[in-house]
């Protein structure tokens, strides 16, 4: 298992209620219990989810816009989902929704298989009794080729399994963009985190509709 394999083992979980304990502080009266969260989110994501060169990560800002939720960070710098898929199967899950936010660095190293992939990753969630949410391939300047049919793979999937797609790549605008030409500004990585959020309320509302049929 390579090094971005193992770091699949160790996510972040975050709430807009967290908080580190300080084991020398005096011990206080117990606080009434905290109510579980409203909704539970896995989010699989690269660089662009473990927000290289910004203050707030999307998990990050996702839980600060949706307090009641609690958000499971597994984003890696450099992460392919051809890479994860080597552990996806038996990596350990709870959260109610899943967000594969995976697909540039595919489409950037020429990785032939990230359709095939996708699909196998969205029929494992929903095997699972979970529910997929996509985020789309992002943008850049100049895409290739392999990026927009990747994106294009991603809507098609998210079609055909009826699915939310958070639109990612279609957000895009050029002052999006560090000077590195990939990574995203704080106010285009918000604008991200926003979009997949949305997504997943849509899910969570469309997951409700057909469980009070």
């Amino acid at each position: 298992m390579n090094r971005r394999m193992a770091v699949l083992a160790l996510p972040v979980c975050l709430t807009a209620c967290g908080g580190g304990g300080d084991e020398n502080r005096e011990p206080e009266a117990a606080e009434p219990a905290k109510p579980a969260p409203q909704l539970t989110v896995d989010l699989y994501g690269d660089s662009i989810g473990a927000g290289y060169a910004v203050e707030i990560t999307p998990a990050e800002r996702i839980a600060l816009m949706r307090p009641t939720w609690a958000v499971m960070d597994y984003s890696v710098y450099g992460l392919k989902l051809s890479e994860l898929m080597e552990v996806f199967p038996t990596i350990p899950r709870t959260a109610q929704f899943v967000a594969l936010a995976l697909g540039f660095n595919d489409a950037n190293e020429e990785d032939p298989n990230f359709e095939t992939n996708l699909r196998t990753a969205i029929e494992i969630i929903l095997r699972e009794g979970r529910t997929p949410v996509l985020s789309g391939i992002v943008g850049v300047r100049a895409p290739t080729p392999l990026m927009v049919r990747y994106n294009a793979a991603t809507h098609r999937l998210a079609q055909q399994y009826g699915l939310e797609h958070a639109g990612w790549g279609e957000s895009f605008q050029p002052d999006d963009v560090n000077p590195d030409g990939i990574h995203r500004t704080q106010e285009a990585s918000d604008r991200l985190a926003a979009l997949l959020a949305s997504a997943i309320e849509r899910a969570a509302q469309k997951k409700a509709m057909v469980s009070s049929r």
